[in-house]
């Protein structure tokens, strides 16, 4: 109203210079404005201000409306500014951070990201599959040689597809994020592609009776409607002979903003110049909303065989797959991928039924720089409630353990494992000035843990029980006795005597010394 009412006493002047014309960024949404914007139109002269005082009184009343309005009208633009500045400072930094080169040089910089070292623990989800009928026609029509169909009870016609019950059950299970497949037999797709259903394209849609299904989109959105992380997997394919292979998965990347990527099918077959995996990872660091924020699997080219589950080389972690136990912290962030369903499930010490198994694995992982990750499919039925009920027991575990896993890290200072004099194993986590403790069998009267030294202040907790241990320190290490029948308060009714089942974690605050 103010700046109207000025322009009315200067006579509607035109301000030159108007900083209305500017240059947008549509891909980002962000306002560039020019580092200069003109003033209005002042009147000057070289002669002397005298004259001013003896000019009409509507003639100075409109020269001083016209310096009135040019006051304003910069304090205005330079308020109106501000957040265009920041704005354009915030995309100077994303522009910077974007600068991934399809190079080992270039792709080596990018972070592992801290949310996927702090989740620990994420949900695999096999997606529904073809039909048998789908299955055996694709083959057919391709001319490509007949096989056993092995996956009849997960078909998309056999499941009750539920997205929402499936992140519920993520949740359950104590995952932070939730990894679903895109490309059920590395052909059929999940989602709705315009690559799909070509008569040039390997590629087509999971569902004929309805091209436009999305599960992709349905799990995606349920799982980050719960405050989950979303990440994809998705079969590599070599480009050459897989047309849409890479556009495919670009399509993937723009349209569902996956926070990880797992590949699996050809990762291994081909050098990472025949696969071009350095364009796909750099295609998906600098197309991601958050660069920085996205982990990609270390799992690009021929290269990898000879590290295979034992390091990292590229990328932001490398898996571990159904593999024996290691000792040591791991050379670079690692996902350790366990199935919910077969009985080889082996655990890191000694076996003592699935649930146990997975959360002793679970607890090793994070004490040696680790993730778990535990597949799951959705059919047939018997199966699937198999694995809600596993998952839901270990969700209750980390109720009472969570501190132990989530957000924690290595002990660098110390070892991450250790057996007591008794045969019990232990896991170490630590975060912030606490180490944590995990044994993987109850401690019967006392726990001996060798090679810690402890400071004389320290407290000594179980997480889920509130009473403080006593502790011992010895020659090789530190005596924990459990607490007598005594020290709980009976006064107040039962306490919890023992807080969980599979594994116990004590809190030692501070952290203690590793004797060497």
């Amino acid at each position: 109203m103010i700046v109207n009412t000025v322009l009315r006493l200067i006579g509607h002047r035109q301000i030159a210079g108007d900083h209305s014309s500017r240059s947008v960024r549509p891909d980002v949404g962000v306002s560039i404005v020019p580092s200069t914007v003109a003033s209005p139109t002042s009147i000057s002269s070289p002669r002397s201000n005298s004259w001013r005082e003896n000019a009409p009184v509507n003639f100075r009343e409109r020269s001083l409306a016209v310096h009135l309005a040019g006051a304003l009208f910069a304090m205005l633009t330079i308020t109106a500014m501000i957040p265009s500045i920041a704005r354009c400072e915030e995309f100077a930094k994303v522009e910077h951070s974007r600068r991934y080169e399809p190079t080992w040089e270039s792709l080596d910089r990018h972070p592992t990201p801290k949310w996927f070292m702090d989740a620990k623990i994420g949900l695999f989800v096999y997606p529904p599959h073809p039909t048998e009928e789908q299955f055996h026609r694709y083959l057919s029509d391709r001319g490509l040689p007949d096989r056993v169909f092995h996956m009849a009870g997960q078909s998309w016609d056999s499941i009750e597809w539920n997205a929402d019950e499936v992140a519920d059950l993520a949740q359950q299970a104590g995952a932070r994020y939730v990894v679903f497949g895109v490309d059920p037999h590395s052909y059929f797709l999940a989602y709705p592609s315009k690559y799909a259903d070509r008569g040039d394209s390997p590629f087509v849609s999971l569902r004929p009776d309805d091209t436009r299904k999305d599960y992709v989109h349905e799990i995606a959105d349920a799982a980050r409607r719960r405050g989950l992380r979303f990440g994809i997997y998705r079969n590599y394919l070599h480009p050459g002979k897989n047309k849409y292979f890479l556009e495919t998965t670009y399509e993937l990347i723009d349209r569902y903003r996956p926070e990880t990527l797992w590949l699996d099918g050809d990762k291994l077959s081909y050098t990472a110049d025949e696969l071009r995996s350095r364009e796909l990872a750099a295609y998906y660091y600098n197309n991601s909303s958050k660069p920085e924020e996205v982990a990609i699997e270390d799992a690009l080219g021929s290269y990898k065989r000879s590290t295979w589950g034992k390091s990292l080389d590229h990328g932001d972690w490398f898996r571990k797959e159904l593999s024996p136990r290691h000792e040591d912290i791991a050379d670079g962030y690692f996902v350790r991928y366990e199935t919910v369903y077969r009985r080889r499930n082996n655990a890191p010490e000694l076996s003592r039924g699935l649930v146990n198994n997975l959360v002793e694995w679970l607890a090793d992982a994070t004490s040696k720089n680790g993730n778990l990750e535990l597949a799951i499919h959705l059919g047939p039925e018997s199966l699937y409630q198999f694995e809600q009920r596993t998952l839901q027991q270990i969700g209750m575990w980390l109720k009472v353990n969570g501190e132990a896993i989530y957000d924690t890290q290595p002990w660098l200072d110390g070892k991450p494992g250790s057996m007591t004099e008794n045969g019990v194993g232990v896991r170490y986590t630590k975060r912030d000035d606490s180490l944590y403790a995990i044994l993987f069998d109850w401690p019967h009267g006392q726990i001996n843990l060798p090679y810690l030294r402890l400071e004389d202040n320290t407290r000594i907790q179980m997480l889920g029980l509130k009473s403080e241990f006593r502790w011992e320190q010895t020659e090789n290490g530190v005596t924990v006795r459990m607490p007598h029948d005594s020290d709980f308060d009976r006064d107040e009714g039962f306490a919890a005597e023992i807080p969980c089942d599979h594994a116990f974690s004590l809190k030692i605050t501070p952290k203690p010394t590793w004797m060497k």
